[in-house]
């Protein structure tokens, strides 16, 4: 498996580094951190829009898409290994599986309110600003 999982490790890596970027982007054009303020920008950054989404369903571990591969991967790796106890197997697992059922709701949720959400208009930007920030350190 040396080649095939560092290939693997290296697609995760990509995708979440490309994640990372368009969220700055986004940041960087709309100068707002919350998703409540943001919306509807499906259609004046269709081309964010479109890298967004499809990164965003690469990293949702759909079939097809290589986050699934690394997730059956893990799954079989758990399951075949000799080290853990069957009560440990489980317990890997059945968080393994919590955290594949709550990122499709998060990532869907949050691509639904960015890009296709309602835009409030005259809201504060309650954000923290850099001087809050090192003083809360």
């Amino acid at each position: 498996m040396g080649a095939y999982g560092l290939v693997r490790i290296n697609m995760e890596l990509f995708i979440g580094a490309a994640l990372f970027f368009l969220a700055g982007t986004g940041y960087d054009r709309l100068r707002l951190l919350y998703l409540e303020q943001m919306g509807g920008m499906a259609i004046p950054m269709p081309k964010i829009f479109t890298v967004f989404s499809i990164l965003s369903m690469a990293s949702l571990a759909l079939p097809g898409m290589s986050g699934f591969v690394a997730e059956l991967m893990i799954f079989f790796g758990i399951l075949t290994s000799q080290k853990y106890l069957l009560m440990t197997k489980i317990l890997i697992i059945f968080l393994n599986t919590i955290g594949i059922i709550l990122t499709p709701i998060y990532s869907l949720s949050m691509l639904r309110q960015m890009f296709y959400g309602y835009k409030l208009f005259n809201t504060p930007n309650s954000y923290c600003s850099n001087d809050s920030i090192f003083l809360s350190l």
